[in-house]
């Protein structure tokens, strides 16, 4: 059969705890649907597998290990490898669908403890190496990616669960972790890599147009391909695509560069894969970013910090160490607090609509408290000591922030993150709507991103003037 016909001819296939629950040669028997999420930013990957009309006599049990096969007869492999967490039951029209909610993860395997001394000069890859021993799981980590300066001048300890040690790692020395098809994958989005290069392009099954996304610099990608398992958090991939599509945050503001292109060479940094066996869609949506990309930005923030003249100097510093950390424009994070205090940046900052909420995000009461503070010891800190739980709340939404349009969606609606400016938030009449009445500029009865974003825009470029 020639290559060019099986690459159209897809396969998938499920084990559960070691055993054949359906192969690539009863697929064509079972609808399945599946929505799997690898993003080193979750340290988990997560996957939503919807299994049409199964025997009411078949078990599939929570804690059953599970490992999920998808892709094209050319490109075919593993692409989750986990643990059920949850099952139901549901109806679907006339269809009963068992869904299969899951991460990453075996079962029957817990991660280790260390217990290690690493005397002066020990490089951070030699912890890392003996956390994927200790748990145990494979170690995928492009040495490349660590200098010399990644080491313990005065060595270290490694006592704990591997979890918590890598967590704190991740954060000391700037780089993400997940656990992903029983390896232990370690990558700085940012840096360059020597692994693979993947082609991306209508010849080796892109979908669409690629996405320009990450602000007007376009320092990052977002290109649907069909699933290839090969391409992992870890690959490099290079797009090439006459026709482009943008998401800046806000198009109506702010200004793209111009030569943005989305041709060029990327890291991989996130990736879902999503498909329906009955349906068209099998598709992979990539997620990547230039090497580069934190000097990229720093170099456009120019020398000064927007608003920066209305905060002290030891206030710039942190949101630089924090925007550094979290891989993002520093400008971002005093856009939105600008306009989320109006332009006081005070840490008491109260909600003037009454909400209870306060400070730097307009923290609401339950926030502060799954942040492990209160709303009253927000109001009696410092600006710069807020300045943590601003970091803080931004941390699980760090992976899917693309532009400033996807920062204010984190604090104002985070199912707007990775929206474009046309999706619409809400519509009349709904008690959403009624209290975001002011944002619908159109007076069309519907409020879309867009609309709302303009407003933090508007802080963006207002604050110009007050550059320090």
């Amino acid at each position: 059969m020639a290559a060019g016909i099986r690459q159209y001819l897809r396969s998938w296939a499920m084990l559960l705890n070691g055993e054949r629950f359906i192969d690539d040669r009863e697929d064509r028997q079972f609808r399945v649907v599946f929505d799997i999420v690898v993003n080193p930013g979750n340290t988990l990957a997560l996957a939503d597998i919807q299994l049409y009309n199964l025997a009411k006599t078949t078990a599939i049990q929570q804690r059953d290990d599970i490992v999920f096969s998808a892709g094209y007869q050319d490109k075919y492999d593993t692409i989750f490898t986990g643990v059920i967490t949850n099952t139901f039951r549901e109806r679907h029209g006339p269809d009963v669908v068992t869904r299969l909610l899951c991460r990453s993860g075996i079962a029957a395997t817990d991660r280790g403890t260390m217990s290690s001394s690493y005397g002066p000069g020990a490089r951070v890859t030699d912890v890392l190496r003996d956390a994927a021993r200790t748990w145990p799981l494979y170690l995928e980590l492009d040495p490349a990616q660590f200098t010399d300066k990644d080491v313990f001048p005065t060595g270290y300890e490694a006592y704990g669960d591997v979890q918590d040690i890598l967590n704190k790692l991740a954060v000391a020395f700037d780089f993400q972790w997940v656990q992903d098809r029983g390896s232990l994958v370690i990558t700085r989005g940012d840096k360059a890599r020597t692994t693979t290069v993947f082609d991306i392009n209508q010849h080796t099954g892109m979908v669409g147009m690629p996405e320009i996304n990450r602000g007007p610099q376009g320092i990052g990608v977002n290109v649907t391909a069909r699933i290839n398992p090969y391409i992992r958090t870890t690959s490099r991939i290079k797009v090439q695509s006459e026709f482009s599509t943008y998401n800046t945050g806000n198009l109506y503001i702010a200004e793209m560069a111009g030569d943005a292109s989305a041709n060029g060479e990327y890291n991989v940094f996130a990736i879902q894969y999503v498909g329906d066996s009955h349906g068209e869609a099998w598709d992979m949506r990539i997620d990547a970013i230039q090497a580069g990309t934190r000097e990229i930005a720093r170099a456009s923030t120019g020398a000064g910090l927007i608003w920066g003249a209305r905060v002290s100097q030891e206030f710039r510093a942190k949101v630089r160490e924090i925007a550094s950390r979290q891989g993002l424009d520093p400008n971002w994070y005093m856009a939105v607090m600008a306009f989320e205090t109006g332009r006081t940046f005070s840490p008491s900052e109260p909600n003037r609509a009454g909400s209870g909420a306060v400070g730097l995000l307009q923290f609401m009461p339950a926030t502060a408290k799954g942040l492990g503070t209160s709303t009253q010891a927000l109001v009696n800190m410092s600006a710069v000591e807020q300045l943590d739980y601003v970091e803080a709340y931004f941390k699980p939404y760090v992976g899917r922030i693309r532009n400033l349009g996807d920062m204010y969606m984190a604090v104002l609606w985070p199912d707007g993150i990775g929206r474009s400016d046309s999706w619409v938030m809400w519509t009349s009449p709904s008690i959403y709507y009624t209290q975001n009445a002011g944002l619908d500029t159109n007076h069309d009865g519907t409020i879309t991103r867009g609309e709302a974003a303009n407003r933090v825009f508007t802080e963006f470029k207002m604050g110009e003037a007050h550059k320090s």
